[in-house]
């Protein structure tokens, strides 16, 4: 008898064992039987930016330079950037006063439009703190020139963009377009960036 009460509890354990091995806690592996991703991807973009509305009016195209760090699951459609840009402008050709640059950091979430797939578009929007300097020019010239001075300093802000991914051998290539809307007490302070970049 005793040796029959071994052998069920025995099996009953073992029954019991089966699922719970099953269940071990992590996520599933990747694709082709490949670990998940668990690590950042970091990356830098570079290009050109034009100015729009109220800037645009003084101020010429200038350049554009980011950095992001992207957290992102293999074959799911969102991913989260946390991202910094700098941009800076210059005045029209005949144009007198100061340059204007803006600063901005914060979270952009990424829409890819085909996950599953190597090649695929994506769209972005996020919200960030942006620092504009103060845009200072002169209109007129000899008596009637007037200097104007449109004041900058730390704003909230959005932007919205879309753009493709490039897989290679050894990094991500990425080309965007994106909006940078600044928010002011008056006009607000568009940026419109065209850049490209990398991801490893």
């Amino acid at each position: 008898m005793k040796s029959r009460f071994t052998l069920a509890l025995a099996a009953l354990l073992g029954s019991l064992a089966s699922p719970l091995a099953a269940q071990v806690s992590g996520p599933a592996a990747g694709p082709n039987g490949q670990p998940p991703q668990y690590y950042p991807l970091y990356g830098g973009t570079l290009g050109i930016a034009v100015p729009a509305g109220r800037l645009g009016d003084e101020h010429a195209a200038g350049y554009h330079i980011g950095g992001l760090v992207e957290w992102a699951v293999p074959n799911q459609a969102y991913a989260l950037r946390a991202e910094a840009m700098f941009e800076s402008f210059s005045l029209k050709s005949g144009k007198a006063g100061d340059d204007v640059s803006v600063f901005a950091i914060g979270p952009t979430i990424v829409y890819r439009l085909a996950p599953a797939t190597a090649t695929s578009g994506f769209l972005t929007g996020g919200i960030a703190i942006y620092h504009a300097t103060t845009e200072s020019f002169t209109t007129g010239t000899g008596t009637t020139a007037v200097t104007v001075e449109r004041p900058g300093g730390t704003r909230p802000g959005f932007n919205i963009g879309t753009g493709i991914n490039f897989p290679l051998t050894e990094f991500t290539a990425l080309a965007e377009v994106r909006l940078h809307v600044v928010l002011t007490e008056g006009k607000p302070i568009l940026t419109l960036p065209l850049s490209v970049g990398a991801k490893f």
